[in-house]
């Protein structure tokens, strides 16, 4: 049976007319070229082409063959762009958090289904980075590095999180001034389990006992319990600062975050992982570009969802 292999060599000297010009082609060597076609032709107990000092011209099985050879590579081409637009299809599972979907991977999905229409997405925000190894999701975006030696991972960037009241509580409670404590106000945190340094020190203002009156492990569930007048939070400053409902504390001072991105080693290279992970650059790296840079990370960085 006549494999396309064969046929490929055999198609490229009977276009190209010579060992050289088909190697340069096909990207071998003229031995090769010349070597592929006498075994074809060996197989076929027949001469496909008839030489000459300067040519291979095709012999009258040749001239036979060559249509039936131009079909198999119209239909290896056929397969190859169908395998192609494979690997731009199907689902991609992230595993993130509200705030990160929010903010980053939602732009960047509106990207990618501009470039990539077949591709879909599911967000989960319960997955965390040490599901990737099972592959519970495919890819991770998180502000906790993992420790796991066997995944990919890379920064994506440095993000700010800063101090947010509403008016009615800085109406009701007044502003704090830098250098003065929190201890007087009540305060919105993550637990302290998740997030401990922030229960030491929020923006640089050390706390002491601090009152938190409200725990909770969803950022966007802070945001709104500050925007009701509850308390301080801290909260990232690239969804805080579009909420008019809110006013930002001490503007000068901030948490740096480092987000990291996580993937497993066996869906790197895929199509539409490489796509989604060029969309998700681009849209971290326009954020990082409108921010000055981030003070120094404090040695103990812990997640913050």
């Amino acid at each position: 049976m006549i494999n396309w292999d064969d046929a490929r060599f055999f198609l490229a000297l009977a276009r190209r007319g010579s060992l050289r010009r088909a190697g340069l082609e096909l990207g071998v060597d003229q031995a090769t070229v010349g070597r592929r076609v006498g075994l074809f032709e060996q197989q076929l107990g027949a001469k496909l082409f008839i030489r000459t000092p300067r040519h291979y011209r095709l012999s009258p099985l040749g001239e036979t063959l060559l249509p039936q050879a131009q079909a198999m590579e119209q239909a290896a081409l056929a397969m190859d762009r169908a395998a192609s637009l494979g690997e731009l299809e199907g689902e991609i599972c992230i595993a993130t958090t509200d705030t990160l979907a929010q903010g980053f991977v939602l732009p960047a999905f509106s990207l990618l289904r501009q470039r990539h229409p077949g591709i879909r997405l599911k967000l989960l925000t319960a997955v965390s980075v040490s599901d990737i190894p099972n592959q519970e999701a495919d890819l991770a975006i998180r502000s906790l590095r993992p420790e796991q030696g066997d995944l990919v991972v890379k920064r994506l960037a440095t993000i700010k999180m800063g101090l947010y009241a509403s008016p009615d509580y800085l109406a009701r409670r007044g502003t704090p001034r830098s250098g003065q404590a929190l201890q007087q106000h009540d305060l919105l945190l993550f637990p302290r389990e998740l997030v401990a340094r922030h229960w030491l020190s929020l923006c640089g203002e050390p706390l002491h006992e601090p009152n938190v009156v409200l725990q909770s492990n969803a950022q966007l569930v802070l945001m709104g319990a500050a925007r009701q007048g509850l308390g301080i939070a801290l909260l990232s400053t690239f969804l805080a600062e579009e909420d008019r409902g809110l006013v930002r504390l001490l503007p000068d001072q901030h948490d740096p975050i480092d987000i990291w991105m996580v993937l497993h080693p066996d869906v790197q290279k895929t199509g539409r992982m490489r796509a989604l992970v060029a969309a998700l650059e681009e849209v971290f790296q326009r954020h990082q570009e409108t921010q000055p840079p981030a003070l120094p990370a404090t040695p103990a960085q812990t997640h913050t969802d």
